[in-house]
C-alpha cells in the first residue's frame, strides 16, 4: 500500500493589526489620528498602527516635507502630535 501524502498546511504569518481594514492604510490612520481635535502622543500611535516610534517620527517628518503644518506639544507629560492644516491639494 502506499501512503497519501496530505498538502502541506497553509500558514499565515502576518499579524493582524488594528489597521489591517479594508481601503484603509497606515498612513491614512496616521494623518486621522493626528487630526483629532487632542492630536495623539507617540505611544498612543504605536499601539494604534503597530509602528516603531522611529518610523512614526519619520512619518510625522515626511507629512511635514509634504506641506502639512504639524504642532507639538509639549506642555504634557508626553508630547502630543496634531495636524493644524494641510495643503490645498490634499
Amino acid at each position: 500500500m502506499t501512503e497519501q501524502q496530505s498538502p502541506p498546511l497553509k500558514t499565515d504569518h502576518t499579524k493582524p493589526g488594528p489597521s489591517k481594514l479594508a481601503g484603509r492604510t497606515k498612513s491614512g490612520e496616521l494623518c486621522k489620528l493626528l487630526s483629532r481635535r487632542s492630536g495623539a502622543t507617540v505611544a498612543q500611535l504605536k499601539r494604534q498602527l503597530d509602528w516603531q516610534p522611529h518610523t512614526i517620527r519619520a512619518a510625522i517628518s515626511r507629512l511635514r516635507k509634504s506641506g502639512v503644518t504639524i504642532d507639538l506639544d509639549r506642555s504634557g507629560k508626553a508630547s502630543r502630535y496634531r495636524i493644524v492644516s494641510k495643503k490645498a491639494d490634499q
